[in-house]
């Protein structure tokens, strides 16, 4: 009668264990799928145009009440105004350029060259404060020695938008008639911005409107 009774416990375990196979194929008796075992989903489209350049119309524009390093090309034109050039200079003689209007700044402190009314000096470093409302950057203390400071590099992440949607999103940005962008170009699979000041702020609007990892910003006050 024992090996009767045997015999049935080993038979009802052989048709659990078959039946726990053909349950789950190819995974452990007791395991259950987990999250990594699904597919990933696609990320959603970039999102461009109207809608686009509505929402960067509201785009912030922070103002760096603590003493940034800028450096830059000074130029003062016909009204007698310096100006800090953190962007692009165009290198003809005088040289020409659009920055924000420079508070506490004495021409007699450095060497500098003037021809047909434009008076200009290349390469300056300083400490600076930036009012974004009234776009003028203040010079706090003496001027730094440029061959004395080591920024640590820029680093942007690296994305995965093609061509098409990287002009897509050039586009909307072009739309930012404003003094504080100071130009956009594409790099690794992303856009780039670049602007006078970021505080965070903007980098976070554009995460917003965009998703993260698609425009990445760049800030002329370090």
């Amino acid at each position: 009668m024992r090996s009767i009774v045997l015999a049935g416990c080993v038979a009802a375990a052989v048709v659990f264990a078959v039946a726990g196979c053909a349950a789950n194929p190819g995974a452990s008796p007791g395991t259950e799928p987990t999250a990594s075992d699904s597919p990933t989903a696609p990320a959603p489209p970039v999102v461009t145009g109207e809608e686009a350049q509505a929402r960067l119309a509201a785009l912030p524009m922070p103002s760096a009440v603590e003493p940034r390093i800028a450096i830059g090309t000074v130029l003062e034109g016909a009204d007698g105004t310096p100006m800090l050039c953190l962007g692009a200079v165009a290198e003809s003689a005088p040289p020409q350029c659009a920055g924000p209007a420079l508070a506490g700044w004495d021409w007699a402190a450095v060497e500098h060259q003037e021809t047909s009314g434009v008076r200009w000096v290349q390469g300056v470093a300083m400490q600076a404060t930036y009012d974004a409302e009234s776009q003028t950057v203040t010079q706090v203390g003496e001027l730094l020695d440029l061959a004395a400071i080591t920024l640590p590099a820029i680093e942007h992440p690296t994305g995965d938008l093609d061509e098409a949607t990287i002009a897509a999103v050039q586009e909307d940005l072009m739309t930012l008639d404003r003094q504080d962008v100071l130009g956009h170009f594409g790099l690794d699979g992303i856009v780039v911005l670049q602007v006078l000041y970021d505080d965070g702020s903007m980098q976070a609007a554009v995460d917003a409107i965009y998703g993260e990892g698609v425009v990445s910003l760049e800030s002329a006050l370090r």
